[in-house]
């Protein structure tokens, strides 16, 4: 092997691709080419380590006693733990002929010194060692942005003025200043409202209003605001999802300036926005279905510049919300839109749905109101989504099923029947309706029913357990040696992991009563109230990214027309990616057997 192609080799493990140049060069120069025959030793606790092996043609076992643990095979190094700690409490066997690559202790721990993100690899958990893999896969031009905070962005300086002030004198200020609005302080304390030009034009042009009056009855409230260390990337979701075109940006609690969506739209030059745009403005179901029509579009762009899934997936759940919101209000008579909750639940509620999968909606209609008078409105709003591209749902939860069309007092009785000796069904309809959201209408009829699940969970402690069981019904397709289980070289991500983590922390977040439905937050929340260790909730959040990143990836690659299921074909991933996914389900295994113990599910028949 030439030079050139060892540093190419070299280059394909991570992290030796974190090395400088000369770094690298310095590794190649240090490495020796060796053979060793079948059932040799190579370090153990009595054999001290002598080199980081990095194979090239064979099979080397980890074992801890005789119980074989790992197997390593090309491309794969190891032991870096021995060189870095000076012991070892595996050994090392040669399991099939070795050829392979190495480098001494001395030269090793050379490099680390040299390079601390190489280093930072090294001594890391398994979750920041995933987390670390990522951030050289998906490191591009956008990486910049989805680290960038509010407050590297422009900020323009706010003209802050008092309620009494008069709108001709608050209107000075601002073009002193230049502003854009006027933020007027309504209150003591930090209680603002804000006046922009179209309220002022709507005010004193229209209405009449004295220019002279105070300002203060004519501000609008509340104000939207975002910290300054937050993303810029929440920002563009607060703005896909209010519809606004600034943002009042504080520092704990003190208003610093305010960020204008045209100075986020140059910062990140993508089209979401003016979909949301288009949506709001759209005044036909024609005109709303060209308005939804570039969702698959923006997630691939999205996806291929490096956008780590959790954000994508929120701001396309902020589109989608939209969409309903809008169809909803189109479809459906004033008189009884506003008399009904409509909600989106399982993962359109978790705000986890990337792409169009099959619908999870459902009506909660006033126990005042005639049930079937919504009935052809709501077949009409299944049929029109279908249209728009989100498929039927296979187990018909959908608005158009009577089931998932009824009084909120019909709701109450299936509550109380989901927690009474359910069956498998019911428990899965508690799972979707507790991740539910409301997206039109009387958002208080959803609240009240969520209220009622978590008043039964008291009640019923021993279902919690029947709940949590669901997340082990299927086996991780990982071996004993941490080789994956595929058939026919594929894996069902979703029933191999990303189902066990979203199930078994549903389970966690309704024991614990944690309002949130997106799985990632209520990780965060079960490790503030030390549910889970911190250290482990990073671990699981990393582990459901990687799988769903994964998921995505496969589908774009196939394409709609071919189906949205939740296979990925592990012949097209490439090294690094298999490693993740290994570690992903190492991930995933840990976690049921902590929900073994926490629920005592061996006690559940």
């Amino acid at each position: 092997m030439s030079m050139h192609d060892l540093e190419a080799f070299l280059r394909s493990i991570h992290p030796f691709q974190l090395l400088s140049k000369a770094e690298m060069a310095k590794a190649i120069g240090a490495m020796n080419i060796a053979y060793y025959k079948k059932e040799t030793l190579l370090l153990s606790p009595s054999k001290p380590a002598e080199f980081l092996y990095i194979i090239i043609k064979g099979e080397v076992g980890e074992f801890h006693e005789e119980e074989l643990l790992k197997v390593y095979s090309k491309s794969n190094s190891f032991d870096a733990d021995a060189l870095i700690y000076a012991k070892s409490e595996n050994s090392f066997k040669v399991l099939e002929e070795l050829i392979c690559y190495e480098l001494k202790k001395e030269d090793f721990l050379s490099l680390l010194d040299s390079n601390k993100t190489f280093k930072a690899y090294f001594i890391q958990d398994l979750a920041n060692k995933i987390q670390s893999a990522k951030a050289k896969e998906y490191t591009t031009e956008l990486s910049g942005f989805m680290m960038a905070r509010v407050q590297d962005s422009y900020l323009h300086e706010p003209t802050i003025v008092e309620k009494e002030c008069s709108i001709m004198e608050a209107l000075r200020q601002m073009e002193a200043k230049k502003s854009s609005c006027i933020i007027v302080r309504s209150g003591e304390g930090y209680e603002y409202g804000i006046v922009t030009d179209s309220v002022v034009r709507r005010h004193v042009l229209f209405n009449e209003y004295d220019k002279h009056a105070a300002i203060g009855p004519i501000a609008l409230h509340p104000i939207i605001t975002i910290e300054a260390d937050d993303y810029l990337f929440n920002a563009l979701l607060s703005f896909t999802k209010h519809s606004i075109k600034r943002i009042v940006v504080t520092r704990d609690g003190e208003i610093i300036g305010i960020l204008e969506q045209l100075d986020l739209l140059s910062y990140f030059a993508n089209h979401t926005y003016l979909v949301a745009v288009q949506i709001r403005k759209a005044t036909t179901i024609d005109e709303l279905k060209q308005a939804s029509s570039d969702l698959i579009s923006i997630v691939h762009k999205l996806h291929v510049k490096g956008t780590k899934v959790d954000y994508i997936a929120k701001l396309i759940s902020e589109i989608n919300e939209k969409i309903y919101e809008k169809l909803y209000a189109m479809i459906v008579p004033e008189e009884l839109a506003t008399k009904a909750c409509l909600i989106v639940m399982g993962s359109e509620g978790r705000k986890e749905q990337l792409l169009k999968t099959d619908q999870d909606n459902a009506l909660i209609i006033d126990d005042a109101m005639d049930e079937s008078l919504y009935i052809p409105y709501m077949q009409r709003f299944t049929a029109t989504l279908i249209a728009f591209g989100f498929p039927r749902c296979e187990g018909n939860i959908m608005v158009s099923n009577p089931y998932w069309c009824k009084h909120k007092s019909a709701y109450h009785k299936e509550i109380v029947r989901w927690f009474d000796a359910p069956s498998m069904e019911d428990v899965m309809n508690l799972a979707i309706f507790f991740d539910a959201i409301p997206v039109a209408g009387n958002a208080s009829m959803l609240r009240s029913l969520k209220a009622e699940v978590f008043e039964y969970v008291e009640e019923q402690s021993p279902f919690l357990a029947n709940f949590a069981k669901a997340a082990t019904a299927f086996e991780t397709p990982i071996g004993i040696f941490t080789n994956l289980i595929a058939q026919n070289n594929k894996i069902d991500v979703k029933k191999g992991g990303i189902f066990p983590i979203v199930q078994g922390i549903r389970a966690l977040a309704l024991e614990h009563k944690i309002e949130p439905t997106d799985t990632v937050t209520r990780i965060k929340k079960l490790a503030k109230l030390d549910i889970i260790d911190a250290d482990f909730a990073g671990a699981l959040i990393e582990a459901l990214d990687t799988l769903l990143n994964l998921r995505l990836k496969e589908r774009l690659a196939r394409g709609e027309e071919k189906g949205l299921d939740n296979f990925v074909n592990i012949e097209n991933l490439n090294q690094l990616e298999l490693e993740l996914l290994k570690d992903s389900f190492k991930i995933v295994n840990k976690f049921k057997k902590f929900l073994t113990h926490h629920f005592k599910l061996s006690m559940v028949i």
